[in-house]
């Protein structure tokens, strides 16, 4: 399945063809559809549906979440030490994708719960197992992306691919659900939406495993296997103290650390949005939930997926920092304006902003490859190829930032004194929704925009750090690779990162 590839100088393939990039990102069709399904369906499920109280709920979720945001650099330093014959990372994607696929049909599988202590119990247990899976999945392919190509354009195509594949996914996870309930014509009661949900979980589970597998094959030969010297000393409690203190070294990297605080941020915003969307939409403005999908939903993705290509264009023509902060500050502006205003029944409003606020964004695709180049300048200053610790990192930022949005977003709903068994609370309650859906999650994006916008990363700085990597594995090539590191690369020892030395490094050679 995969194409021919030429050997770069920072990795096993500089040149991808299109089935090699579309082949790596599969597997985030079936990641993101768990992700979706989680993000917009699962709070309210077990909050109305189930009865749990949505702090209860939330904090619930936002344990499992911490459980798995501590997971992620252990799972990135132990994808690292991995030798086996088909590499250090593939290995892990199938295995992994078949505990998501069965933790995931327990999750909308509950018996029947009817204390709140053990519905509390069975979403944290199921929830720890579902992200426990994601984990062994997600942190050692989101890692081999950034070890496939060298070449910074290649790895903005190659996350496009991923991000692709991440909004099909999501498409998948936000539709299916609405239209499952649609189909069975039960109406829209409780019994009705969890026989939906049932189903969804048991559609889903066959694409989540064939995704991960088919990525697995695409890359193959393009996963190299640990060193042997990483092998030397048991996978153990001292080499997970050592894995903790190396986080404090990734996030050191002041490249790498701005960009985690503006995405951190960001996500926040986003997980608040995703777990209040259909409370707004159904208590706020009326609508059933096939409408909000159907009309609102899909049309934002849709022209999320569109505009992905006009944000790989400006990160060519303008670098990435630039289009990614336009791009998040638009959508937290438009954000808050907008939601508060839109007329109870009416889908017009929403409808035509869906079009733009996917189109804004898109831009987060940029996010992505941006945390492989920082990644180049620990290579730079450390000799270390350590891009599991960083994207388990990034990863862990992300379930972290994920974990306190969805605590805010329970607690907010009990503090504006949101009941589902009073369907909602009236007016009042709809009207505080609304400044929650929309000025408060506007505000989280505008903050992540001004982090973007500082950050040191500079399309003129990344240019120069590879330019330095090329020539120090040049100069290697001719030493016999005496200087290179443990995959042959040469990575020149450089001072810690402070702000001068990032400016001087960015200055002309």
């Amino acid at each position: 399945m995969t194409e021919p590839d030429t050997a770069g100088a920072g990795g096993p393939a500089s040149g991808l063809g299109w089935r090699t990039k579309a082949g790596y990102g599969a597997v985030d069709l079936g990641l993101a559809a768990v992700e979706s399904l989680v993000q917009i369906y699962l709070l309210k499920f077990y909050n109305v549906v189930i009865g749990l109280p949505s702090t209860l709920a939330g904090v619930a979720l936002a344990l499992a979440i911490l459980w798995d945001a501590v997971s992620d650099p252990v799972m990135g330093g132990l994808s690292d030490r991995t030798r086996l014959a088909g590499g250090r990372r593939r290995p892990f994607f199938v295995p992994g994708a078949v505990l998501l696929a069965t933790a995931f049909i327990l999750l909308y599988n509950p018996p029947h719960l009817s204390r709140a202590a053990v519905a509390f119990t069975y979403l944290l247990g199921t929830f720890i197992l579902l992200n426990t899976g994601m984990t062994v999945v997600g942190v050692p392919h989101f890692a081999l992306g950034g070890e496939i190509s060298f070449d910074r354009h290649q790895r903005t195509g190659l996350f496009a691919f991923k991000r692709l594949f991440a909004v099909l996914g999501v498409l998948a996870g936000t539709l299916t659900p609405a239209l499952v309930l649609s189909y069975l014509d039960e109406g829209s009661g409780d019994a009705a939406v969890a026989h939906s949900r049932s189903l969804t979980s048991l559609l889903l589970a066959g694409p989540i495993v064939l995704t991960a597998w088919l990525s697995s094959r695409a890359t193959r030969g393009l996963d190299r296997p640990a060193p042997p010297e990483a092998n030397r000393r048991p996978f153990g409690p001292a080499h997970l103290w050592r894995l903790f203190t190396e986080q404090r070294q990734a996030l050191a990297n002041p490249l790498f650390l701005a960009l985690v605080i503006g995405f951190v941020i960001a996500a926040m915003g986003r997980t608040i949005n995703a777990s209040v969307a259909l409370y707004y939409y159904e208590y706020r403005l009326g609508l059933t939930e096939k409408q909000a999908v159907v009309g609102i939903l899909l049309p934002f993705f849709l022209c999320f997926l569109a505009s992905m290509p006009l944000w790989v264009w400006l990160s060519r023509r303008y670098g990435k920092r630039i289009p990614a902060m336009v791009g998040v500050v638009g959508l937290g502006a438009t954000t808050a304006v907008v939601y508060p205003l839109f007329p109870v029944g009416e889908m017009a409003g929403p409808f035509l902003y869906s079009i733009v606020g996917g189109a804004l964004g898109g831009a987060i695709v940029l996010l992505d490859s941006m945390v492989a180049d920082s990644v180049d300048y620990d290579l730079l200053k450390s000799r270390r190829n350590r891009e599991g610790l960083y994207f388990g990192v990034w990863k862990m930022s992300t379930k972290v930032s994920r974990a306190f949005g969805l605590v805010l977003a329970g607690l907010l709903l009990d503090l504006i004194g949101f009941d589902p068994a009073a369907g909602g609370a009236g007016p009042e309650v709809a009207r505080r929704l609304a400044w929650i859906f929309g000025p408060v999650v506007g505000l989280f994006f505008v903050a992540a925009g001004v982090v973007l916008w500082r950050m040191p990363l500079t399309d003129a700085l990344h240019q120069r750090i590879q330019r330095l990597l090329q020539r120090r594995q040049r100069r290697g090539s001719r030493r016999g690779g005496e200087d290179g590191g443990a995959d042959g690369r040469v990575m020149p020892a450089v001072e810690a990162p402070t702000r001068a030395g990032l400016e001087a490094a960015a200055a002309p050679a």
